[in-house]
């Protein structure tokens, strides 16, 4: 039986644990933490998401868990609509868009890992080689396929690819929290002048909430409290959280690696591809990569053709579409507005398809 150590036990890791086993191969995971568990957000499983977890048959089992989602639509910062859907028109074109806490995917990711997986938390890899060994806890261990799934600031990219330039800002900073609101069911999002502010009910009560905004040189650092007098529901939104709840980060993307495997070592999710959110693609890419490394992990080239044509893609749409939702200038934000009205919400639907297709996995 061939060996597979995973480096990083996140969704990426654990779902690629899910494919290899499920091929055939002995599997071990490492990870730093010493428990698999998540931040408090919350986050939205496109239909090429729940397509791969279907594919590793744990489809049901997150819709057990999740909500469904609707793209809802797009709000200027006064309120106006600029462009709606209903959620049912969604799913007659495209299939099953879910929301779900990150903290429940895990949870059904872990319940899904068999009993064959070697999962070792609290591990440290310190030290790889692109022939096939990895070296963790002063122990060393020689692996037929190495995947590195330990995030944008991959040590295993890192380690093999010690040229690449590594991950880049894109000037702009994030918040995410999740409150308790019984009253918010339907989600969307608020767009401003270089700043957003996203509404994603969860079910049981809760919805995840995230705000982004572009940093302005020689100004006030952006706040998520200036957000506090966008339309509803922002404020109660906003009033409800916990402030030492929020999380806030500066969002990074990486260029495009021009392989993702180098020997024996593949990379995946977002410590290959990392990518801004603006797609909603990172973690959906992460699972298309385990549907796709499980079916060829035995022939890498064919992983690597197939997952630097698909994410080359939406690395750089995840990029120009950043800039586009979020221009700095008043003028920009007018012209934003201005074709996002015009658009026929089909039309906008038509081309989100193109994100959700399914042939760049299997």
């Amino acid at each position: 039986m061939k060996r597979a150590g995973i480096v990083g036990g996140g969704i990426g890791g654990l779902a690629t644990a899910i494919a290899l086993d499920r091929a055939g191969w002995s599997v071990t995971v490492f990870e730093q933490a010493s428990e698999l568990t998540e931040v408090g957000a919350g986050i939205t499983l496109w239909p090429n998401a729940v397509a791969a977890l279907d594919h590793l048959e744990i489809g049901d089992a997150i819709r057990g868990r999740a909500v469904a989602g609707g793209f809802g639509g797009l709000r200027n910062h006064t309120g106006k609509w600029l462009l709606s859907t209903s959620r049912q028109r969604f799913h007659d074109m495209y299939g099953d868009l879910v929301a779900i806490h990150r903290a429940d995917l895990i949870d059904v990711l872990c319940t899904a890992l068999p009993d064959s997986v070697d999962m070792r938390l609290g591990s440290t890899v310190d030290v790889l080689d692109q022939a096939g060994w990895l070296q963790c806890d002063d122990r060393t261990e020689e692996f037929d396929l190495i995947v590195g799934a330990d995030g944008i600031d991959s040590f295993t990219r890192r380690t093999v690819f010690p040229d690449y330039p590594g991950p880049r800002p894109t000037g702009i900073r994030a918040w995410r929290w999740i409150v308790e609101n019984d009253q918010i069911l339907d989600g969307g999002e608020i767009l401003g002048r270089g700043a957003e502010f996203g509404i994603v009910p969860l079910g049981d009560g809760r919805v995840y909430a995230f705000a982004a905004s572009r940093r302005k040189s020689g100004s006030q650092e952006p706040s998520v409290w200036d957000f506090v007098e966008w339309p509803h529901p922002a404020p109660p939104l906003i009033a409800a959280a916990d402030p030492e709840q929020i999380l806030d980060h500066d969002i990074r993307d990486l260029p495009p690696l021009p392989s993702f495997v180098r020997g024996k070592v593949a990379l995946l999710g977002d410590a290959a591809h990392a990518m801004a959110p603006h797609l909603g693609q990172g973690a959906c890419q992460a699972l298309e990569d385990a549907v796709a490394l499980g079916t060829y992990a035995d022939d890498l080239a064919v992983y690597d053709q197939l997952r630097t044509t698909r994410t080359h893609r939406l690395q750089k749409l995840s990029r120009q579409a950043s800039r586009a939702m979020l221009p700095r200038s008043v003028i920009g934000a007018a012209a934003r507005d201005f074709v996002l009205q015009a658009i026929p919400s089909d039309v906008f639907l038509r081309r989100m398809g193109e994100n959700f297709e399914t042939s760049h996995m299997m």
